[in-house]
């Protein structure tokens, strides 16, 4: 693994993280071209994560602080806000932990990438076009609902789909966004939510994987050779500030271009995006030219 890998692989996770495309399909397609489908070392995966995760609190430090005061009992817009996370954050879990095994086995699949991709365009074609219905809308009851008035069933319907998608190429940003719109919410109130929402899951998905780096060190172990940095690799320490940096100012630039987008209904171009590349992880994946099949 060399600067350019870590750096490449930095700006994957940064921008897929957060655009409507799905960070795991394309990380998982970037392992199979860099290093034949050998997964990246653990410990550089979660420190791109907690890049991202740096990227979200920067982006939305206001909304943060408002959520941890209202945890304290000091501002009552923060406290509902942070119910309607950790209600979220509830079927998320409950899903994610159910089909972790079955994710974890799609990654020698890229078919099921594929599929999931133009799950999501499909997802996001429907979410833009159901947005753009209400931006025109005179009546304000059928406009969508704004940030404030997030229901409890809209909470756990956005943290349901979340838990399932994810891992088999169903953007988890794209997914969320897009219920939430189903849910009767407007294009940009669904976005804040969605992304509010990355900062627990990014965290706990974080602390999950860092749990199979810690076990070996605990136990005076040294590390499995598909966790650790390949033999003749770079400095693991400059690799991983590398990742890290790219990962985060990418992924905070994302975060920024999103916000934008969604703003007025603009999410065509990457449903479109996603259908051109679900086909082609579709036909690498049928055919054997990367993966198994």
């Amino acid at each position: 693994m060399n600067l350019l890998h870590a750096i490449l692989l930095g700006l994957v996770q940064g921008l897929t993280e957060f655009l409507p495309v799905s960070s795991t399909a394309h990380l998982t397609l970037a392992e199979h071209l860099m290093f034949g489908g050998r997964p990246m070392p653990l410990a550089f995966d979660v420190l791109l994560h907690v890049g991202t995760l740096v990227a979200l609190m920067v982006y939305f430090r206001r909304e943060l602080v408002q959520v941890v005061m209202g945890c304290f009992g000091m501002d009552k817009e923060g406290r509902r806000l942070a119910l309607w996370l950790f209600l979220a954050m509830i079927p998320t879990s409950v899903f994610g932990l159910a089909t972790r095994g079955m994710k974890g086995a799609a990654k020698d699949h890229l078919w099921v990438y594929g599929i999931g991709l133009l799950m999501t365009a499909v997802l996001l074609f429907l979410a833009n076009r159901l947005s753009r219905e209400r931006v025109n809308q005179q009546d304000q009851d059928l406009a969508g609902r704004d940030l404030q008035d997030l229901r409890a069933m809209d909470a756990l319907a956005v943290g349901a789909i979340q838990g399932l998608g994810g891992g088999f190429g169903l953007s988890r940003s794209g997914s969320t966004i897009s219920v939430g719109v189903f849910r009767g919410l407007k294009l940009p109130a669904s976005t804040r939510f969605s992304f509010l929402l990355g900062m627990p899951t990014i965290a706990a998905a974080a602390v999950v994987e860092l749990r199979g780096l810690l076990m070996p060190l605990v136990k005076h172990q040294p590390l499995p050779a598909e966790l650790a940095f390949p033999a003749g690799s770079l400095s693991p320490v400059l690799l991983c500030a590398a990742g890290v940096v790219a990962a985060g100012v990418s992924g905070y630039l994302a975060i920024g271009l999103l916000d934008r987008f969604t703003r007025k209904p603009k999410l065509n171009g990457f449903a479109v995006y996603c259908a051109a590349m679900g086909l082609v992880m579709l036909v690498l994946g049928a055919t054997g030219v990367l993966g198994h099949h």
